[in-house]
């Protein structure tokens, strides 16, 4: 286990990524978000491609950090269900209640008592062109007293 530098499309070593090569766990090969607060990962696309190419599943993470603040499967005042939708690398959507829906790990966001908690989700698929997580949609609009952060965790390859 450890990082190491791969070039998945075995061109030039100047467009080699840094990974985290996970032995241990069947061999997943994981990339890092430059930030956990961002959904960039500092790939090209070309080295992208070639890892959902080489791989045949995919995993990721994300959390909500929230301060009164529901994201998950809330009713507004007009009695609608509302969550946050996930768009996925080849576009395609994860939502509530749909085939491709998040695994919702811990979804606490819905307490609303002053304090900060958190909304956990794990994305898992077979089709890894599904994965990374770019962009979420639907993000609650904020009213006095809410607040929410996102940490993106790293994608892994298997």
């Amino acid at each position: 286990d450890g990082k190491f530098w791969i070039d998945p499309n075995l061109g030039c070593p100047s467009d080699a990524i840094e990974v985290f090569c996970n032995f241990t766990a069947g061999g997943q090969t994981c990339v890092h978000p430059i930030s956990t607060a961002k959904m960039e990962f500092g790939i090209g696309k070309v080295q992208m491609k070639f890892l959902h190419l080489l791989n045949m599943e995919a995993t990721h993470s994300i959390t909500i950090h929230c301060l009164n603040t529901p994201v998950w499967n809330s009713t507004d005042v007009g009695r609608q269900r509302k969550s946050v939708r996930f768009k996925g690398w080849n576009g395609q959507m994860f939502e509530a209640n749909k085939l491709l829906e998040p695994h919702v790990l811990l979804d606490e966001c819905k307490i609303q008592d002053g304090s900060w908690h958190q909304s956990r989700f794990f994305f898992q698929s077979q089709d890894s062109t599904q994965l990374p997580i770019v962009e979420i949609l639907r993000l609650p609009h904020l009213k006095a007293g809410q607040q929410y952060q996102i940490e993106v965790g790293p994608v892994c390859f298997i």
